[in-house]
């Protein structure tokens, strides 16, 4: 037992040393003419990073078409992810949509894929049942009711530190052997913050290169972690927005915070 501490603490602090440039380096900032989409897919899809990992190229967004009252039907296409969004409206610096059922997609496992090269498409119904949920050609609804998120053109790491994000790995996934915490952080993608400080991942424990089993997880904002409550195994990568919202609810996502 002392044994495998000790080693996850050595991989700890290698990997503290060169976790910062290392990240750096993969950062691309999306310079295209639609920032406000973009922010809104990378803060609504697990697991995206906002490039395209193997070609660190910039995902590729599209607009599909726009209702009567400004609502946005858009295409975000990145690696394994292929999804349609709705976009409220824009207000300033932050954009805006209704929650947990604004996107529908599809998560491939391809190893290594062509930026850009593939697509699932989705049907006329489901298109129709997207459009449906986020009143589209209705009167725009009440602006409280709608998650917003700020216009951003680079994936932000969130606000647990690294040293945090590890030691919560392990405690994941106590028998997985790594050779470094870099892999560990690999695995874990930040998706927002909610208004008081809580932060949602994305965890992949065998790596997305290898496929399932997948997990999001809520640290609360003094950034502990409850590994009852806090976890949620996804059973359906390309379907999650119900068993996410009830997560999401369960650790009081939005409300406010009491220690």
């Amino acid at each position: 037992m002392e044994k495998t501490l000790r080693v996850k603490l050595i991989l700890l602090l290698i990997g503290i040393i060169f976790l910062t440039g290392c990240r750096l380096m993969r950062d691309i900032t999306y310079d295209g003419d639609h920032p406000e989409l973009f922010s809104v897919g990378i803060q609504s899809l697990l697991g995206a990073r906002g490039y395209e990992e193997g070609h660190l190229s910039l995902p590729n967004i599209k607009i599909i078409s726009e209702d009567n009252y400004g609502r946005i039907l858009f295409s975000y296409r990145e690696d394994r992810i292929d999804s349609y969004l709705i976009i409220q409206m824009v207000d300033g610096d932050h954009a805006f949509f209704y929650p947990y059922y604004h996107f529908i997609l599809n998560y491939g496992i391809m190893p290594n894929p062509a930026p850009n090269s593939f697509s699932f498409g989705f049907t006329d119904a489901e298109i129709d049942e997207l459009k449906e949920a986020n009143r589209w050609n209705q009167p725009m609804g009440d602006q409280s009711e709608f998650e917003s998120v700020p216009i951003i053109r680079l994936k932000e790491n969130g606000p647990v530190s690294d040293e945090l994000l590890i030691e919560t790995f392990f405690e994941m996934f106590p028998d997985v052997n790594l050779r470094s915490s870099q892999t560990a952080i690999s695995r874990m993608r930040f998706l927002r913050i909610d208004r008081y400080g809580r932060s949602i991942y994305f965890v992949a424990e065998h790596g997305l290169q290898r496929g399932e089993p997948y997990f999001a997880i809520i640290l609360q904002p003094d950034h502990s972690f409850d590994l009852e409550t806090g976890i949620l195994k996804i059973t359906n990568i390309n379907n999650y927005q119900t068993e996410l919202r009830l997560f999401m609810e369960e650790n009081g996502w939005n409300e406010p915070w009491e220690e």
